[in-house]
């Protein structure tokens, strides 16, 4: 049955009698789920205040000076930070916790990572927008994260995709399908970043 009402929905679509955002809304609502939509809410706060702990743990990155002489500027190069990988690998613990302990993987995961990640955003963006401060002051200490042309604003959301990500992949979910539910919800999209590199970092986090 389920399916079925998914092709009419396709078909409507198709003809045009709804829209593309109508359409994937549709198909999220079949796929939420209460019990997750909650692990994410309580998982994504508890990694929230992790981060904020944890702050002070990051150390300034060897490479400022490079990426400020205009090195390629990578989510690898960022993430090397001494410190980083392993804050943000903390806060994806928190998250993880609540899904293992409800069973919850797949689809509905990332639904709910993308419904709250995107509630939580601008939080987290502040957030991980100091720890990037504190890695790199040569090269962010004087940008803002919400001007949407800096470096940091990219920095800061390519770091927050992948912590999402990583927290779905921790959770038993699939690379490439937590990308596709999470990024789609995040307003701040990917920044300057590539899919695969995304995700790579996800998986760094997710193992950390």
């Amino acid at each position: 049955m389920k399916q079925f009402l998914n092709e009419i929905k396709r078909m409507q679509f198709l003809a045009g009698v709804i829209t593309e955002n109508q359409y994937k809304q549709s198909l999220d609502e079949e796929e939420s789920d209460p019990t997750a939509e909650k692990a994410a809410e309580q998982g994504l706060k508890q990694a929230l205040a992790t981060l904020k702990a944890e702050i002070n743990s990051i150390k300034p990155s060897p490479q400022d000076k490079e990426i400020k002489e205009e090195v390629a500027l990578t989510l690898g190069l960022i993430a090397s930070a001494p410190g980083l990988i392993n804050a943000l690998g903390k806060g994806v613990n928190w998250v993880s916790k609540w899904f293992q302990k409800d069973k919850k993987t797949g689809t509905v995961v990332g639904n709910a990572l993308k419904h709250w990640g995107h509630e939580l955003e601008e939080a987290y963006i502040g957030v991980i927008g100091d720890m990037l401060k504190k890695a790199f002051p040569s090269t962010y200490e004087s940008q803002d994260v919400s001007d949407e042309t800096s470096a940091l604003y990219d920095a800061a959301h390519g770091l927050y995709a992948s912590l999402l990500i990583g927290a779905a992949i921790a959770s038993g979910t699939g690379a490439m399908e937590a990308h596709n539910a999470i990024i789609a919800g995040l307003e701040g999209g990917l920044g300057s970043f590539k899919t695969a590199e995304i995700i790579n970092l996800g998986k760094k986090i997710a193992a950390a």
